[in-house]
């Protein structure tokens, strides 16, 4: 469940259009609408700003806010492993530190105000968890997966509800994704094809159906929406010592599904600007395409890859070869999406090494609402949250010590 805040800050609404084939009239990039013959819109823009590009259509947000502690500081500003960060509307920062198993309120100033879960067995305690989101500015959901349940917390740490998570798996970091309706939803994938060890040397490929399950909170159902069948693809190879290791791949586009909190799911396949919000039953309900051209792999880009692989180990290099051979013949253009706490939906190019994240924002129904570059530099494999207008993440200092941010969309 997402936050309604009345600002809009960030971004220039674009003005609606009719459902038929016209240019819209906006101070963004003409969309191009028509009606497909299913009945989706789709919102076709023949260009958007360049990732380098300055204006008033793309919003560069600095840190207005950074807070941490070297190590012999007070330690209530010491983090570990940041795993999770959410405010509320008044300005107080809730940061899940991973590693000290607990959860640290912070003003809006960035000053301690209090530590509002531990680790422990009992009612509002934890023992990993590695997630955490709010509803509303009420309930705080604490993704523990050492007891495998989701537990909801009010601000001072006091324990509301809990529920068994549907699907037994969690990543690095959890996303908590609640929609309006006051569903929980958790993907999962079934395959008939059974995992052999050893694996099968060289490339193989297996099948395997996904789904979303959603669980209810108010009559505790548990529910699922196919989301259609994927191939995956991997590369084993053994090592020096007899070993099975497997070979990554580069420039693998991939399918992106989220949660859209008003209902249904936006969809994408990273080889191409074309994203697609659908309904629960799978029904195309908004199409957004974009005139960006995907860039070639190169030799240089397959020979730089043999080479990375072949400084690990001989064995790495010869597996490299034949994974190289393979690559597709462009890169991705999408990295990732998320829809924000007002619902717009975030979408992330891929971009160079060194250049900066670049985001570009749509409303549900296509419309453009502009751009975001960030103008400072989150750490390494690190998350961010839109709420109440700001950016909230983490960066980390010379010494890898970790400070969360704060930057103003405005």
């Amino acid at each position: 469940m997402r936050n309604h805040p009345v600002s809009r800050a960030l971004l220039t609404l674009i003005l609606a259009a009719a459902v038929s084939s016209c240019v819209t009239e906006s101070a963004g990039p003409p969309a191009l609408r028509e009606t497909l013959p299913n009945g989706a819109l789709l919102v076709r823009y023949p260009g958007l700003p360049a990732i380098d590009s300055v204006g008033p259509g793309v919003t560069e947000p600095n840190v207005d806010l950074r807070f941490g502690s070297l190590e012999g500081d007070d330690p209530k500003l010491l983090f570990g492993d940041i795993r999770g960060i959410q405010a509320t509307a008044d300005g107080t920062i809730y940061v899940l530190d991973f590693q000290a198993t607990e959860v640290r309120a912070f003003d809006a100033d960035g000053r301690y105000l209090r530590t509002i879960v531990r680790r422990g067995e009992g009612p509002g305690e934890i023992t990993a968890a590695n997630g955490i989101v709010f509803s509303g500015d009420t309930l705080l959901w604490i993704h523990d997966h050492g007891k495998w349940r989701i537990i909801g917390v009010d601000p001072a740490g006091r324990e509301l509800r809990r529920f068994n998570k549907p699907v037994l798996s969690y990543g690095f970091r959890w996303a908590g994704p609640f929609d309006d309706r006051g569903r929980y939803w958790s993907r999962t994938s079934h395959s008939d094809e059974e995992l052999r060890y050893p694996p099968p040397p060289g490339l193989s490929s297996r099948t395997a159906r996904g789904y979303y399950k959603s669980y209810d909170l108010a009559t505790e159902a548990v529910d699922s929406v196919y989301l259609g069948e994927r191939s995956l693809r991997s590369y084993y190879y053994q090592d020096a010592n007899g070993l099975w290791q497997l070979q990554p791949s580069r420039f693998q586009a991939f399918e992106m599904i989220v949660v859209n909190p008003s209902g249904g799911f936006w969809r994408a396949n990273t080889a191409a600007y074309r994203i697609a919000r659908t309904g629960e039953g799978g029904d195309t309900l908004v199409v957004i395409e974009a005139g960006l051209p995907a860039l070639p792999v190169t030799d240089e880009d397959r020979a730089a890859y043999i080479e990375e692989s072949a400084e690990r180990s001989p064995e790495a290099g010869r597996a490299a070869e034949e994974v190289a051979a393979l690559m597709p013949d462009t890169k991705p253009i999408l990295a990732r999406m998320f829809v924000d706490d007002v619902g717009r939906l975030w979408v992330q190019r891929v971009t160079p090494a060194d250049a900066p994240a670049f985001y570009d924002t749509f409303s549900e129904d296509g419309d453009y609402l502009g751009s975001v570059r960030f103008a400072f530099t989150p750490a390494p494999y690190s998350e961010f949250w839109v709420q109440h207008g700001n950016i909230y993440t983490w960066v980390v200092d010379e010494m890898d010590v970790p400070y969360v941010v704060r930057a103003p969309l405005h």
